[in-house]
């Protein structure tokens, strides 16, 4: 059975950047079965948008027009569509995030795969954002995609 989850736009990115046969767990447990993504117009807008910028693709040459292409068509493959995801949570601090936090409560996930330390403390953080996100995401594990291959490898 695969377990749920939302990757975010960083986790596209080392996906497309890498070349064809040198893939990371992440994408590896996609193709496999053991992971199913979730994914919404908002998060695909902005993969597309961060991949495609000219300071990104000078930092990877496998990121081409045509990878991208074969990344978003493969991760559509190997995803649930979440259409119309309501917003109603916002990171006060950082609301560029809200469109993830919300597709993985939406989606009721069981993984958010992510580098980004401000996602990654939501689960122990007390200030009131955290406590609701707590709330309403009480089976969520927000964790690194190396913390992913460890617990795919078990």
């Amino acid at each position: 059975m695969s377990r749920l989850a939302v990757y975010d736009t960083m986790i596209f990115f080392q996906w497309a950047a890498l070349p064809k046969d040198r893939q990371h767990a992440t994408v590896r447990a996609l193709y496999d079965g053991s992971i199913r993504l979730c994914l919404s117009e908002e998060l695909i807008d902005e993969v597309k948008d961060v991949l495609s910028r000219p300071e990104i693709s000078a930092k990877a040459p496998h990121l081409t027009d045509d990878r991208i292409k074969d990344v978003l068509a493969a991760a559509l493959e190997h995803a649930d569509w979440v259409a119309n995801v309501p917003k109603g949570f916002t990171l006060t601090a950082h609301p560029d995030d809200d469109h993830i936090l919300n597709l993985a409560i939406a989606a009721k996930v069981d993984l958010l795969v992510t580098w980004e330390t401000r996602l990654l403390n939501l689960p122990t953080d007390q200030s009131a954002d955290g406590k609701r996100f707590q709330e309403l995401t009480p089976n969520l594990k927000i964790i690194t995609p190396k913390e992913l291959a460890q617990e795919l490898a078990k």
